[in-house]
């Protein structure tokens, strides 16, 4: 039996928004005739069993309608569409403003061998779209090549080796310092002298800032941050593939009394390795981690996080690609959206003396 067609299908062989292509399909005045009559022949050439003939789209002219582009590009990583996590919540966001703006969006993931290559999404290149998002950071060489583009652009987190002093772009991400300050603070204040941190604090700025929290919280206690408790080096996975995650904690002389994790991914990661090596969580070792992901809720423990709202990532980027349009000649931005601190079980213990 041959698998059923949906519109994530249709979406993802067009470039375009799931929302686009269901409004497309139901003939909804947001979106253009152009853009109608492509999803429709989309979804006939795929076997779409519920397109929708319209008459009246089928009757207009190809030509393009008159005045400024009203397409905006949604410009990701190819690795980071799978799954329906942090960066489909960002996504979505980004597709309700653009749709509630009149503008209809076009998604581009570039592959990994585009960036090594330098290689510019053809979308960006085609003179029809108004202004485009980058969501994730990317290397330094292919993030300056989309800064070179003269097109009004945001960024949705961005690459660390560039600053952020005299940057010609907008950028948009959560608060990171702070939220990691405090909790590194909570840690000593429990007792602990032996702390380590671990994420890929070079693959984007949201890291590197987080790092920057804990070394501060360090420093205002009068404590030296250990390198040899800290795992911080450039990563292809981000450390999220436990076998190879788990090779550099078995490195380690030993272990910390706790860890600071730039995500809650890696966080499981250390529980996970720790129930092996049998410690407990967190009598023997505290585990914190970043983004209250849903699948710490069955570790039958709360877990130290910080809590945010990816889906108003998108809506804020998209608010501010929107006001750069409508006023090109502003001051860049450099906006920081508020999180919060979750302490949870996986640090409260104090320190075995």
């Amino acid at each position: 039996m041959s698998k059923k067609v949906t519109t994530h299908d249709i979406s993802l062989s067009l470039g375009l928004s799931r929302n686009t292509v269901s409004k497309a399909l139901n003939d909804h005045p947001s979106i253009t005739n152009e853009t109608k009559q492509r999803v429709i022949e989309q979804a006939i050439a795929m076997g779409y069993k519920k397109v929708k003939q319209f008459a009246a789209a089928q009757s207009q002219s190809s030509e393009p309608s008159p005045g400024k582009p009203q397409n905006i590009a949604y410009i990701t990583k190819h690795q980071l569409h799978h799954g329906t996590g942090f960066w489909m919540n960002v996504m979505s966001g980004v597709e309700q403003v653009a749709s509630s703006g009149g503008y209809e969006l076009k998604i581009s993931f570039v592959k990994n061998e585009d960036i090594d290559s330098l290689v510019l999404p053809a979308v960006l290149t085609s003179g029809d779209i108004a202004g485009f998002i980058v969501a994730g950071s990317m290397d330094k060489p292919y993030t300056e090549k989309l800064l070179q583009l003269p097109i009004p652009k945001v960024f949705i987190n961005i690459n660390p080796e560039l600053p952020l002093s005299g940057l010609q772009t907008d950028v948009v991400f959560m608060e990171n310092e702070d939220s990691i300050y405090q909790i590194t603070r909570q840690l000593i204040a429990a007792g602990h002298r032996k702390l380590g941190f671990i994420g890929d604090i070079g693959s984007c700025r949201s890291f590197m800032e987080r790092w920057f929290g804990f070394q501060r919280a360090h420093f205002d206690a009068g404590l030296s941050v250990n390198p040899a408790y800290c795992i911080t080096s450039a990563s292809a996975d981000g450390f999220q593939h436990y076998e190879g995650f788990t090779r550099s904690l078995k490195e380690m002389a030993e272990l910390p009394t706790a860890f600071v994790c730039v995500n809650d991914k890696i966080a499981l990661n250390v529980i996970k390795y720790a129930g092996e090596i049998g410690k407990s969580i967190p009598g023997d070792l505290a585990v914190s981690g970043f983004d209250q992901i849903e699948e710490a809720e069955f570790l039958g423990y709360t877990m130290t996080t910080v809590a945010h709202d990816e889906h108003q990532l998108g809506l804020r980027a998209t608010e501010q690609l929107l006001q750069r349009l409508s006023k090109p000649g502003r001051a860049y931005e450099t906006v920081r959206l508020a999180t919060k601190v979750v302490f949870g079980e996986s640090t409260m213990a104090s320190v075995k003396v």
